[in-house]
């Protein structure tokens, strides 16, 4: 698959409503594009599309794949309501405790969505204030033993639904490029732990922070286990939503050690869901591009679909380290920083979770 597959120009006119339908519509597979959506968990981004198509163009899918699409549009709609419940509550439940807090990644994604529905919930992922050793303990109050890791502790399960307890957003394997980046979260944290949404009932991060924080969950993503499309459509829906607000300045991400990705990110949004140049976080870089592209198109939702020998997730701790390793190998050519820097950082974080 290219980037000029039917299946991406149709993305394209289901993300954005200016855009006319593709003549390539006609190539499309109905059957094969469900199972590409899957793949990528893009499902009801492009049941949007096909709604409009009917609704505008008069195409027509058969009766059979109509109810295919429906059913799992309604399945992914049910889930993100029970998801939501579930977020007011764990927020209020840290609020009455005295924590300050944020909700990260989807559930603050969905609102910019012209639908909430079309983006599908996972985990809870919220930002508790206090540092790990403080949140760690409130934790471990409660009940001991949960897996704590770098930036999170696991906590409770809620009908299957996970909730991780950060108390450092995301991290980089850089040692400089993670101090700047915890430094700036920290800067960035009374804006967030205050942007509190009335109609949701919880706190979301700012425009400005999760232009930074995204980007470096995409970034950690492809590193060690693989990106899909639905991290791409979240970042295409945060960039649309800052129409007026100042971008972050390119010598900033420079800093932070995201200039790369966010290069590469730039393209993908530029070329591929035609996000106009205004919005994009940096000039795009047509090789990490390619590359990013490939990567997402290979290996799907968090690289659960990637077939090359050695990469995806191990069944195990050693062959778990040792894709690490392969994935390091085969992305250093275009992230050589965050790529040398992986396995030193895997032996210090093995130290640090002695003392935590």
């Amino acid at each position: 698959m290219t980037n000029n597959d039917p299946y991406l120009d149709f993305l394209r006119y289901c993300v954005d409503d200016s855009v006319v339908l593709p003549s390539s519509v006609k190539e499309i597979k109905w059957d094969e594009l469900y199972k590409f959506a899957r793949k990528q968990a893009v499902e009801a981004v492009y049941w949007r599309g096909i709604e409009r198509m009917d609704r505008e163009n008069g195409v027509k899918l058969s009766d059979v794949e109509v109810l295919a699409w429906m059913a799992r549009v309604k399945k992914i709609e049910r889930r993100s309501k029970k998801i939501r419940d579930k977020v007011k509550w764990v927020w209020k439940t840290f609020h009455n405790e005295g924590f300050r807090s944020c909700l990260l990644k989807g559930h603050g994604n969905a609102i910019l969505y012209p639908e909430p529905y079309m983006r599908p919930l996972g985990d809870i992922d919220i930002w508790v204030e206090g540092g790990d050793r403080k949140v760690i303990a409130y934790i471990d109050s409660i009940k001991p033993g949960f897996k704590r890791v770098y930036h999170h502790i696991d906590f409770f399960k809620f009908d299957k639904i996970s909730v991780e307890v950060h108390y450092r957003p995301s991290w980089m394997s850089s040692p400089i490029h993670n101090r700047r980046l915890q430094c700036w979260f920290e800067e960035q944290s009374d804006s967030c732990f205050s942007n509190f949404l009335e109609e949701e009932g919880f706190c979301i991060p700012t425009y400005e922070f999760n232009v930074i924080y995204q980007l470096t969950h995409i970034y950690s993503h492809l590193l060690r286990e693989g990106v899909g499309l639905r991290h791409i459509v979240d970042y295409y829906y945060l960039m649309r939503s800052g129409e007026g607000k100042k971008l972050i300045e390119e010598h900033e991400l420079h800093r932070l050690g995201l200039l790369k990705i966010a290069g590469a990110v730039s393209w993908v949004l530029h070329e591929i869901l035609g996000l106009d140049q205004a919005f994009l976080p940096c000039t795009p870089d047509e090789k990490r591009g390619q590359f990013l592209l490939n990567e997402i198109l290979e290996g799907g939702n968090f690289g659960k679909h990637d077939e090359r020998a050695l990469s995806g997730k191990g069944s195990n701790h050693a062959s778990h380290n040792l894709n690490i390793t392969y994935r390091d190998f085969r992305l250093l050519r275009y992230f050589p920083s965050e790529c040398l820097w992986e396995p030193w950082f895997r032996i210090w974080h093995f130290f640090w979770r002695k003392r935590h």
